[in-house]
């Protein structure tokens, strides 16, 4: 369904790159002041002038556009009422996707799989993640991960690699047998894991490997790549 979408951003090529991303889609914009109907999202770049006045106007959804460097700007802006963000530079292959998870009448299309047999790190990585529009479910074993996959449809895996029973280079070398479309990303804070990861790698079961601890704004972006993967892989099948 289209939406009408307002974007305020002063850099030129930025702006043009954002607006033909969301027209491919079928979406309006720019709407305004001009426009004699509310916009259903506005995307602002947190330095733009206007950026503290948009809450109080209370029209659409608000995401602001913030670079690593704006991190305390933009945490500013949600506190005033922005409703979430988009982080920059711009990801082309997940852009207009990472903006229509927050239109009203969008349901979430694509799911991650977050496994993790520490209860805090899942829950930690699930909020985070659940910020972005991602569908999140969460197992604590690669067992419960398995099941999991046999009734839903996943885009994305982020697994730690040191889990009781299964590893997890093991439940995604399986994921990698079963739902060969999947992005599989591997996590690990032990460095005696080196040989299983490096053979994972190799042998195509995780697509990504990231130490613990984890740079939030690191993962993001590792999602963001994995949902054009994601998408990728699914047009070749």
């Amino acid at each position: 369904m289209a939406a009408r979408i307002h974007i305020l951003d002063d850099d030129p090529a930025r702006f043009s790159a954002m607006a033909r991303l969301l027209r491919e889609r079928g979406h309006i914009v720019n709407t305004g002041a001009h426009d004699p109907l509310a916009p259903d999202l506005v995307l602002c770049h947190a330095r733009h002038p206007a950026a503290f006045g948009l809450p109080a106007r209370g029209q659409g959804v608000l995401l602001a556009l913030a670079a690593p460097e704006d991190a305390a700007l933009r945490d500013t802006l949600l506190g005033a009422g922005f409703d979430g963000y988009i982080p920059l530079p711009l990801e082309p292959g997940s852009f207009a996707l990472e903006a229509e998870a927050f239109l009203p009448a969008a349901a979430p299309t694509q799911t991650l799989l977050l496994v993790d047999d520490d209860t805090f790190m899942l829950e930690v990585l699930a909020d985070m993640v659940e910020d972005q529009g991602w569908r999140v479910l969460t197992a604590s074993s690669g067992a419960q991960g398995l099941a999991l996959l046999a009734r839903e449809q996943v885009a994305v895996i982020v697994s730690d690699h040191f889990m009781p029973g299964m590893s997890g280079a093991e439940l995604l070398a399986e994921a990698q047998r079963l739902y060969p479309p999947t992005v599989r990303i591997l996590l690990s804070g032990q460095s005696e894991d080196e040989r299983e990861i490096a053979e994972a790698l190799a042998s195509g079961a995780a697509d990504r490997y990231y130490a613990k601890p984890w740079m939030g704004a690191t993962l993001m972006g590792a999602l963001r790549d994995a949902l054009a993967l994601q998408l990728q892989r699914g047009e070749e099948l």
